[in-house]
């Protein structure tokens, strides 16, 4: 346990992360893309078509990221004792947390379900054709949150196990599974927009089905007791910590979709579609977020700072030299890129103008997820909590309210992203080596 991390570790840890992180955003690529292309419905066309699922798939990924934290808390607590050697300490601990998540998404469908046309209209700012559409999306969609807040904490323990091979499978079968099913319902059945929610909840049925599978083929050894596990409230509090922050994270791309839509269809369609890739291209880069996440937690347990301290510039090196050449990607390929996912030409008119913001994003995002990475495996939920209040209170949102009262255009959004996400990533890159100080050798 006392060894430094190696390229081959993280290379073992992030290139599966790679292709099971991308996958929940590669389903709402995938309906984009293909309800991007079809032929006008009888009460919508394309152009509503495209911005009712951005706004839909905004809102599922918001619930997703705001309930799901536990796949973080689990992920700490697991790797943690995995460094120590002591995993029978969380026998029962992983049977209470997967009953708490279906809980949990049990409370997210009721509590959205029958007010989304509200949300869309209210929260989002839409206008009644994209609301309309957009709820018939969600409410498709809704059912399946149980079944992925299940899935995506089991993923958590699978990390904390240094194996995120296993969510690579799950995510794999998931993703083609839901292209399949996307052309058969919405090309095939003629269902357009609830085809496609259709496909992708009996993606996620079968996602669930597989991670259960590999839970029960693991070296844990698990039960279940009505006896509160010993790290069960250690387990809440980081996951409630990254609750808080989650909903101001979501609170703040909530904002750029509600400016996004005062702006004009056009703007709102370019908007959903960039949104879209750049939470695309966060999943990618987030690999090495986990693979630092896993590692850091693992390097905790066994009291290794060299290790920790090399997990950190080992992941970052990899992260930001990914993010350049994915910037370089778009930037080159742009046309061929928007191609693939919408034909009006208002958007395409309009894309190039938002493009080189989102290309200076991604580096920046690199830097901002691995810190993200390293100080949810260490546990301190606490700290990124706050990091992500003042970074949305002095960033964003001043650089918001100022550039749209100069300027009131989606440039004006993407430059207060920008500033955010530089504050989420150098904060705690400073902080980071007073850490260390304070870390045992």
């Amino acid at each position: 346990m006392s060894k430094e991390p190696q390229y081959k570790a993280i290379y073992k840890l992030a290139i599966p992360a790679l292709f099971g992180g991308i996958v929940e955003p590669f389903l709402s690529l995938t309906d984009l893309a293909i309800i991007g292309n079809m032929p006008d419905q009888e009460n919508y066309g394309a152009l509503e078509a495209i911005a009712a699922v951005g706004v839909a798939g905004s809102l599922v990924s918001a619930l997703l990221w705001i309930f799901a934290q536990t796949k973080s808390a689990i992920s700490a607590i697991v790797s943690r004792q995995f460094g120590a050697e002591r995993l029978r300490t969380v026998a029962t601990l992983i049977p209470q947390m997967v009953l708490l998540n279906f809980l949990l998404g049990v409370f997210a469908f009721v509590s959205t379900y029958f007010i989304s046309n509200w949300i869309f209209l209210e929260v989002y700012n839409t206008d009644p054709i994209v609301g309309e559409v957009a709820t018939s999306y969600y409410g498709i969609r809704a059912f399946g949150f149980p079944i992925t807040l299940i899935t995506f904490s089991l993923f958590g323990v699978f990390r904390g196990l240094q194996n995120t091979y296993w969510a690579m499978t799950t995510s794999i079968v998931g993703g083609v599974l839901n292209v399949a099913l996307d052309f058969f319902f919405v090309f095939g059945l003629e269902m357009g927009i609830e085809g496609a929610a259709i496909a992708s909840l009996i993606a996620q049925g079968v996602m669930l089905l597989m991670s259960l599978y590999f839970l029960l083929k693991s070296q844990l050894k698990l039960y279940f007791s009505w006896t509160i596990n010993h790290y069960f409230k250690e387990l809440l509090l980081i996951a409630l910590n990254l609750i808080a922050r989650t909903l101001v994270l979501n609170l703040t791309l909530m904002l750029t979709y509600r400016y996004a839509n005062a702006y004009g269809k056009a703007q709102a369609g370019t908007h959903a579609l960039l949104l879209n890739l750049w939470l695309f291209s966060a999943f990618f880069l987030d690999a090495f977020a986990t693979a630092a996440n896993a590692l850091s937690g693992k390097y905790l347990g066994a009291k290794n700072r060299a290790a920790l301290h090399e997990t950190r510039a080992k992941n970052l090196k990899l992260g930001i030299g990914v993010s350049f050449v994915l910037a370089a990607a778009l930037l080159i390929f742009d046309e061929e890129i928007i191609g693939l996912f919408i034909k009006d030409d208002a958007v395409k008119d309009y894309y190039p103008n938002i493009l080189p913001l989102f290309a200076l994003c991604l580096p920046v995002n690199a830097l901002a997820f691995v810190m993200d990475g390293i100080y949810k495996g260490l546990g301190e939920a606490k700290y990124l909590r706050n990091l992500l209040i003042i970074s949305s209170c002095i960033g964003f949102l001043p650089a918001l309210l100022i550039l749209d009262y100069f300027s009131p255009t989606l440039q004006s959004v993407w430059w207060a992203m920008v500033a955010w996400m530089f504050l989420r990533g150098f904060l705690p890159y400073f902080h980071f080596h007073k850490y260390l100080k304070s870390f045992p050798a």
